[in-house]
């Protein structure tokens, strides 16, 4: 959930089709997994530096990217993506490869250290409520306008004196940023990472998410990527059939509900409301 809400910060409400969350979501684990396995730095100093190095990332990605039209730019940042798999893969010597960074040490703040379930359960639950804080900031009051602005119509924000590639270029950086952090806590759950993590299909994961849900919606996107996880689990009953069966319903909410499960709530409640007011 809050990998998906870092991502439709980009998706959902500057309107670009970003490829390369997978890549900030493994930078921001690989530096966190070398720190704390070969450096020996703290938690929350790797978390830290985890954080600045996927957004350092997606800043410097992004300059060149954001010049680019749509589909190229789709284009470009899937190459990045694919280029920091393959380098996760291949420099054995720094990432180890296949060989895979293990050992990684469960979170510890002072004193206190999260080593059980019950505590990476409450762990996630704030990180999900403090992304969802700060997206929440981010989409709206004068930052979230300027976001739709360029979304909707760039040739009319650049006339109202906003600048599409820089608000395009905050959502991009803080998107990235906001991966490499929960590639860190993610690592510090599993306590191993392999380049595998790196895959594109995460990017296809987190699509569905969004569409599953609805863009642009804080509500979308947490009901969605709740959905997406719960379902497969759901449909384990039905082994020989449950990918069949998930897809098709996946099929059937795309055709039957375009905008996402966001879309047909904001419908059920406006006809709710439409007697009440017909009746005043």
């Amino acid at each position: 959930a809050a990998l998906a809400l870092s991502y439709d910060l980009v998706i959902g409400h500057v309107g670009n089709l970003s490829l390369a969350h997978p890549a900030f979501f493994g930078i921001g684990a690989y530096t966190a997994a070398l720190l704390v396995t070969e450096a020996r730095w703290p938690f929350s100093v790797s978390l830290l530096a985890a954080v600045a190095a996927a957004g350092l990332a997606a800043l410097a990605i992004g300059v060149p990217m954001f010049r680019l039209t749509e589909h190229s730019f789709a284009m470009g940042t899937l190459g990045f993506a694919v280029v920091v798999q393959i380098v996760a893969t291949n420099w054995v010597d720094f990432t180890r490869g296949p060989l895979c960074v293990t050992g990684i040490p469960k979170p510890q703040l002072g004193s206190f250290r999260i080593a059980t379930l019950p505590a990476f359960y409450w762990m996630g639950l704030a990180t999900v409520g403090l992304v969802g804080l700060l997206y929440h900031g981010l989409t709206t009051f004068r930052l979230g306008r300027a976001f739709h602005a360029v979304r909707d119509n760039e040739m009319l924000a650049s006339a109202a004196s906003i600048d599409p590639l820089k608000y395009r270029m905050i959502a991009f950086v803080i998107g990235g940023a906001v991966a490499g952090g929960v590639g860190t806590l993610y690592v510090s759950y599993v306590g191993v990472l392999c380049p595998g993590e790196l895959a594109v299909s995460l990017s296809v994961n987190l699509l569905v998410m969004l569409f599953l849900g609805g863009l642009g919606s804080l509500r979308g996107v947490l009901v969605g990527a709740a959905a997406f996880t719960a379902l497969p689990e759901i449909l384990r009953m039905a082994p020989t059939w449950r990918m069949v069966i998930y897809g098709l319903l996946l099929l059937i909410i795309v055709i039957r509900a375009p905008d996402g499960v966001e879309g047909v709530i904001r419908r059920r409640s406006a006809l709710w409301r439409r007697p009440s007011s017909s009746g005043a």
